[in-house]
């Protein structure tokens, strides 16, 4: 495509200009969904047609993957939704990964191959955990069916005695949020379409605004848990944390409250630990467990210990910040897990942390499994 040059156009002239261009210009391609908005059903199928259902199986919902496979599976919807509590017990059996950003092949195949979901996307984990450190929006061309093979899962667990744990990241909360710049191109037409506004930004929030169902189930994620002595964050725990004295269960209320509204508050309008969570050295975005930044310098082993034990943790284990394998640091207290997950199934590159019986280990869309030194 061949961009011209651009002209200066009034705001609302020019939003309407890029919404037709969006939607007269930008094809389907493949397909996404299901998008369930109050109580009607949208779907872009593999032959790029857009369908609208009023009257739709609620117990069995068909995802269809955008793949070569064509891959597909089917997904009942939840009566409720529950908020997670902040802190678990230990498991026996935990497995974890991060930053999954829409590769659905990378995120399939990964849980094929460690025994956590079957050919048929079903859960055969048992009593299992399955930690999930954000990110698993955006980039990708299967965001939609990623979100929703979570959704089934975190179901089949729970009759299982298992559980997802769906730790939110930056991402999820742009998406809150309205922010696109992440979002591919079909995204944003079926956003403007199912919405039926002309803002790019304001459609995006819709779809995950509470009429969406995908919107309210992921509304009442946390943002941090602590499970046994491993504390899960997507981005990362500043040292300034401490300043607010806020428990786990405060982080995630004070987080939450911002996922829905309408009007973003003004900073006048929100406490100082709210400012804070959503801002650079909070649990979204700080990177300080891992690179030193313009914005804040890297954590000291010293402070570490002091957020370790405020929280009453050993360890933290954290995506957000990409990392050439799955590895530690300070003295093993912090694992960092976001690597460049293959694009392809069973590629060798998409890998996780195990945690079983207490031994961390690093593992892959093989199967294979190594110590994590």
């Amino acid at each position: 495509m061949v961009f011209a040059q651009e002209v200066q156009l009034p705001i609302a002239q020019k939003e309407t200009e890029d919404t037709e261009h969006y939607l007269d210009e930008a094809e389907f391609t493949g397909a996404d969904g299901p998008y369930i908005i109050k109580d009607t059903l949208y779907r872009i199928t593999r032959n790029h047609q857009f369908l609208k259902e009023i009257n739709f199986n609620r117990d069995s919902l068909l995802v269809e993957v955008d793949n070569q496979d064509k891959d597909e599976f089917h997904v009942a919807l939840k009566t409720n939704y529950v908020i997670p509590e902040s802190i678990y017990k230990s498991s026996n059996q935990m497995m974890v990964i991060a930053d999954i950003e829409g590769k659905y092949n990378a995120f399939a195949s990964f849980l094929y191959s460690n025994n956590i979901i079957d050919q048929n996307h079903n859960w055969i984990y048992n009593d299992g955990k399955l930690v999930l450190v954000g990110d698993f929006v955006d980039r990708g061309v299967n965001v939609t069916q990623v979100l929703w093979l979570i959704y089934k899962l975190e179901q089949q667990a729970e009759l299982c005695g298992g559980q997802v744990h769906f730790i939110l990241g930056n991402h999820e909360v742009l998406n809150f949020q309205g922010k696109h710049r992440y979002n591919r191109l079909k995204y944003i037409k079926a956003a403007l379409k199912i919405s039926g506004t002309s803002n790019k930004e304001e459609a995006v929030k819709y779809m995950y605004s509470e009429v969406s169902e995908l919107g309210k189930w992921l509304a009442s994620k946390n943002v941090i848990e602590r499970i046994g002595d491993y504390i899960f964050v997507h981005a990362g725990l500043s040292p300034e944390l401490l300043d607010y004295q806020l428990s786990l269960e405060e982080i995630n209320t004070k987080a939450r409250s911002q996922f829905h509204i309408q009007t973003p508050k003004s900073k006048k309008e929100l406490s100082e630990a709210e400012i804070f969570i959503y801002g650079s050295k909070g649990p979204f975005w700080y990177r300080g467990l891992v690179v030193d930044h313009f914005k804040y310098p890297q954590i000291t082993q010293e402070k570490l210990d002091e957020l370790l034990l405020y929280y009453k943790a050993k360890k933290v284990v954290i995506g957000h910040t990409v990392v050439n394998t799955i590895s530690s640091s300070y003295d093993g207290k912090v694992i960092r897990v976001d690597v460049l997950h293959g694009a392809d199934k069973f590629s060798g590159r998409t890998k996780g942390l195990l945690i079983e019986n207490g031994i961390e280990y690093i593992v892959n869309d093989l199967g294979e499994k190594m110590l994590l030194e």
